[in-house]
């Protein structure tokens, strides 16, 4: 959105700066004083909590931000309350895994139809509610059940609109045809405020850092198998299948593939809690910007000379790179294993990475167990849920985590044990490979564990390890890499 970055600089400062209303704010007292007729939808009348725990602090703050930005028929009138309905619209629509463009369709139509409040008494005929729902949608607990009323909204528009027609037609055209309002031109109106209020309070809605394809909390495995890259959506009780998202990467498997190009990533490099696709082919490094809609751009090229960082195993190979948020920003920086160093070069938020610095030493032998003398490898991702990828080191049959520090790491411990033939199907005796990924949802990186045809989970259970784990999908025994005999591809856990 080409709001989101001067509304989120206003929201650090006021939440860096302690602003928590107290008492009844400007914006409360606005939104309680008598309105001109032209401001439709707010009116005097007995609201329902949309949270049920009540406003919180931060939507206070959010309020004060949003009462500088908006334009239109909420500008001056947003307060706590407003933010915490506008905030349950937008999880429930995140928590569906759609689109944002989803929750901004959904915040327009109810600041048309009710100001974003809950209206617990019939002021249309016998409509209630946030969207003021009639009573032929659903019976009065549900419609002001605003997790209910927004998943019926979803509904009906994905009814209206087959082929996900609602990501691309007009905003006021979709809010109309799932509303019938006698008043269809009002929608559009206030189209770029609900576009404003979703920037704001996105990243809000749900206490907890996230990223995955499809923008809800839980991630999800990606599947690259010959030329296609497929999408199984994590449900937190296995995977479904979404389909071939983007094809034309068969020379992606790596370069020790014939005449291998390169290799993809998958990571959230424009801090929209979708997760891109990143190219590694040849010496650049370019992303396809995931649209939302089921697939990824046609990209650009954001970094160059990475020719020699495809691994250890390619001819006078300096290294490899990674991709995590390493200062908890919501952007993916690169990260280089370079020889003995590891070093970071932080997203830039315009196209690119910085300079880079290093940030941890040592690690020579932890290019992977194919190295000379090798010991191990190394991951990255929230082992602790504070938003900041640490460092996760398999050396020999040893998980250890060393925690993001904010300017390095620490000196690690040990979480689990006994995966010494876990390094990949290329080593003795290899039963598989690991990975490091939410499945859950809950903030905390999961242990995915990929061992012969089967693919497990070992829970976070967030006081220093991981729990015994369950299979959540099978059939995999061919996706360890196409170094592997009769070897179909790879997974990703992303």
């Amino acid at each position: 959105m080409t709001f989101g970055t001067s509304i989120k600089r206003g929201i650090t400062s006021a939440l860096a700066g302690g602003l928590l209303v107290t008492g009844m704010s400007t914006a409360a007292r606005a939104a309680e004083e008598p309105v001109q007729p032209a401001d439709y939808g707010i009116l005097a009348i007995s609201n329902a909590r949309c949270d049920a725990g009540g406003a919180t602090g931060n939507d206070a703050s959010l309020a004060e931000v949003l009462n500088g930005v908006l334009t239109d028929k909420l500008d001056g009138y947003m307060n706590a309350y407003r933010v915490s309905c506008a905030r349950e619209i937008i999880e429930a629509v995140r928590e569906r895994g759609l689109a944002r463009r989803a929750a901004v369709i959904a915040v327009d139509t109810s600041i048309v139809e009710t100001g974003l409040q809950n209206h617990d008494v019939e002021v249309d005929h016998d409509s209630l509610g946030l969207f003021q729902q009639r009573a032929s949608w659903g019976s009065v607990a549900n419609r002001l059940d605003p997790e209910w009323a927004t998943n019926a909204f979803l509904s009906k528009m994905i009814d209206k609109f087959p082929g996900n027609g609602w990501q691309t037609a007009p905003i006021g055209e979709v809010a109309q045809t799932v509303q019938v309002s006698a008043y269809p031109d009002r929608y559009a109106v206030e189209a770029a405020d609900a576009a404003r209020i979703v920037d704001a309070v996105w990243d809000h809605a749900v206490d907890r850092p996230f990223d995955s394809f499809t923008g809800d909390a839980k991630a999800d495995m990606v599947v690259h198998t010959g030329t296609d890259v497929g999408m199984r959506k994590g449900t937190g009780s296995g995977f479904s299948d979404l389909g071939v998202v983007t094809s034309g990467w068969g020379r992606f498997h790596g370069m020790q593939v014939a005449n291998g190009m390169g290799r993809l990533f998958y990571a959230d490099f424009d801090g929209d809690h979708l997760t891109d696709m990143i190219v590694q082919s040849g010496t650049d490094v370019s992303v396809r910007l995931n649209t939302g809609n089921g697939g990824f751009d046609g990209g650009r090229v954001v970094s160059s000379g990475w020719g020699r960082f495809h691994g250890m195993d390619v001819t006078d190979g300096l290294g490899r790179l990674f991709f995590a948020d390493f200062n908890a920003d919501g952007y993916t920086d690169m990260i280089v294993h370079q020889g003995s160093d590891v070093s970071v070069r932080l997203n830039n938020r315009s196209g690119g990475f910085d300079g880079g610095r290093v940030v941890t030493t040592g690690w020579g032998r932890f290019h992977g167990l194919n190295v000379t003398n090798g010991l191990g490898r190394l991951y990255f991702a929230d082992y602790d849920g504070d938003g900041f990828d640490d460092m996760v080191v398999h050396s020999g049959t040893e998980v250890s985590v060393r925690l993001n520090t904010g300017n390095g790491f620490d000196g690690g411990r040990v979480v689990t044990t006994g995966w010494g033939r876990f390094h990949g199907m290329n080593v003795t005796d290899g039963l598989g490979r690991l990975y490091f990924a939410d499945y859950d949802g809950d903030g905390f990186d999961d242990m995915v564990v990929h061992s012969g045809t089967e693919v497990s989970v070992r829970l976070n259970t967030h006081n220093g390890g991981f729990d015994g784990g369950r299979v959540v999908t099978t059939g995999w025994g061919r996706y360890h890499g196409l170094n592997v005999t009769n070897g179909l591809g790879r997974l990703y856990l992303a």
